[in-house]
């Protein structure tokens, strides 16, 4: 597949690059700066220098794929950025585009969803803005169905790290796994999400994936 990755110098970005092109496919990073890739990957990986709400139509539709794993200033983007790309890509079947929605999305044991109480923590931690954004990004997406999105979710713990040998999966609930954690690692989310794309069954949904020990 050709996949442009947005955001691929970043945590979970590099993760998605460097598991594409482990697994053979043609990883392009989408990026505002081509000599950070260039540091980070060598002249293995190339670039597509442009600034997320410059992309077009054309820019886009020329990969099977996009994933969109850039970390915006403005906890607001999220959402706004969802609305662009539908924008430009409304009315097609391609590329997929793959939006990291946070944990904030998933069903807690209690059948809660902690994004639904964010709103009385605003204010308090930074993080709380942008999973409550990320929680609006995920709603505006399950009112549209004219162009391929999918969705990927971490869980509660998300760090760097390699993919465990074999994952748990879920598509709309938190994952403990046998020590009573909610993890994954960049390398694991990475692994799922390729294992969905070569042979997806979440297109206009979303789905999620946790280390298993």
């Amino acid at each position: 597949m050709n996949i442009g990755i947005i955001g691929a110098t970043g945590m979970a970005g590099s993760a998605f690059v460097i598991e594409g092109y482990q697994r053979r496919h043609q990883v392009t990073a989408i990026t505002r700066s081509a000599g950070k890739v260039t540091r980070m990957f060598g002249n293995e990986i190339p670039s597509f220098e442009r600034q997320n709400f410059e992309l077009t139509r054309e820019d886009l539709t020329q990969f099977d794929v996009i994933i969109v794993a850039s970390n915006f200033t403005r906890a607001s983007d999220h959402v706004r950025f969802a609305e662009y790309l539908h924008d430009q890509l409304a009315g097609t079947d391609a590329p997929i585009v793959v939006f990291i929605v946070g944990s904030s999305t998933l069903q807690m044991p209690d059948g809660s969803v902690m994004a639904d109480r964010l709103g009385l923590m605003r204010g308090q931690a930074p993080w709380i803005e942008a999973a409550i954004e990320q929680a609006n990004e995920y709603k505006y997406l399950q009112t549209v169905d004219d162009f391929a999105w999918m969705a990927i979710s971490p869980q509660q713990a998300f760090m760097p790290g390699p993919a465990t040998p074999t994952y748990l999966k879920s598509d709309d609930a938190l994952i403990f796994n046998a020590r009573e954690e909610s993890r994954v690692t960049t390398g694991t989310l990475a692994k799922a999400l390729y294992d969905e794309l070569e042979a997806p069954t979440h297109i206009h949904g979303r789905f999620t994936a946790a280390d298993k020990f």
